[in-house]
């Protein structure tokens, strides 16, 4: 996501006590970038200055949150030109490898910093093709394991806690779409009753994992160096974000498609109430940054890729209004990648 959007918030403004705390050790480079990201987007005006920014700004241009999933073709490459479809078989398993390896920065008014190097968490997910049409095809999904790792920087807390909410997630079920041009949609997961901020966190990856899994593709002829574009709102947690990713097409050969890709996202100001958090939190979502990349091989004929890498660096700029009123700024850098399993 991941997204892409990843939207993933775990570290901090409700529950510093299960991911927020300082790391001992000094940040990896990927820690002081978003580190860097989040100190330049604090404002420098006091906390009553920037509530009524809005008001003295002009309007920002809407985003369609109603818009549905589009892939426009924007150079259709070099001849000869090939037609790229996904097929699927309905019943066809397939078993995925996820890993995430995340860094949280989170700036708390003007004076208060924390940053988390979080553990590797290794997700395997089981899916089935339950039932395939001419406009795409509808899976199920299981969570049959997720591993949580120590690496450089985290805390051995941190670690037991991604631990215990890694265990609530074991045997969880969930469902998807993927429409006619490969756009992944309707992803739903039936997380345990009162997750955890961190078991939150981990089914945005899945679903980051998931959308990683599927290649959109164009309708019309491409071939080598083609770009196109692929649009969609996701809704994760309670916000709604318009993300684009950008693809060029770096090689077919057979069912095997190599593509490389850009992301960036926007989304409109908007209340958040964050699923795991404490009672009576209260966030307004002000600006987003976000920007990333991925590239891999996907198959054209079953779901999940040979290998396929993403990485994200997303700034939040919130508002909270409860229970303290404080500018809030998260930094959250994600690698997530994703392998078919044989």
């Amino acid at each position: 996501m991941r997204i892409l959007i990843l939207f993933l918030i775990v570290a901090g403004a409700c529950s510093r006590s299960e991911t927020s705390e300082p790391a001992e050790q000094a940040p990896e480079p990927a820690a002081e970038e978003a580190a860097k990201s989040a100190e330049e987007a604090v404002p420098e005006q006091p906390l009553e200055a920037a509530a009524g920014e809005e008001a003295q700004q002009e309007s920002a241009p809407a985003v369609d949150l109603d818009a549905p999933p589009t892939v426009e073709l924007l150079d259709a490459g070099k001849a000869p030109h090939k037609t790229l479809r996904t097929t699927f078989e309905a019943g066809a398993k397939q078993s995925l490898r996820v890993e995430s390896n995340w860094t949280v920065t989170s700036l708390y008014g003007p004076l208060i910093s924390t940053s988390a190097v979080m553990p590797s968490l290794v997700y395997e997910l089981e899916t089935k093709a339950k039932e395939t049409r001419d406009e795409g095809a509808q899976f199920d999904f299981r969570v049959i394991k997720v591993t949580a790792k120590s690496r450089k920087g985290v805390k051995p807390a941190q670690v037991e806690a991604a631990k215990k909410a890694a265990g609530s997630l074991k045997g969880v079920t969930g469902s998807f779409s993927i429409n006619a041009r490969g756009i992944v949609e309707q992803f739903a997961i039936d997380a345990p009753s009162g997750a955890s901020l961190l078991a939150n966190d981990m089914t945005d990856q899945i679903m980051q994992a998931i959308r990683l899994s599927s290649l959109p593709l164009p309708e019309e002829p491409v071939g080598k160096g083609a770009k196109w574009t692929a649009t969609q709102v996701i809704e994760q947690r309670t916000a709604k974000i318009s993300h684009t990713s950008t693809f060029e097409l770096v090689g077919v050969k057979g069912e095997r498609v190599r593509a490389t890709s850009t992301h960036a996202a926007e989304t409109p100001e908007q209340r958040l109430e964050l699923p795991g958090s404490r009672p009576g939190a209260s966030f307004t979502l002000n600006e987003l940054d976000f920007s990333g990349e991925s590239k891999g091989a996907w198959r054209l004929n079953e779901l999940g890729p040979p290998s396929a890498s993403e990485h994200t660096v997303t700034v939040f700029k919130m508002l909270a209004k409860a229970p303290k009123k404080e500018a809030v700024v998260m930094a959250i850098d994600t690698t997530i990648e994703v392998k078919a399993q044989r």
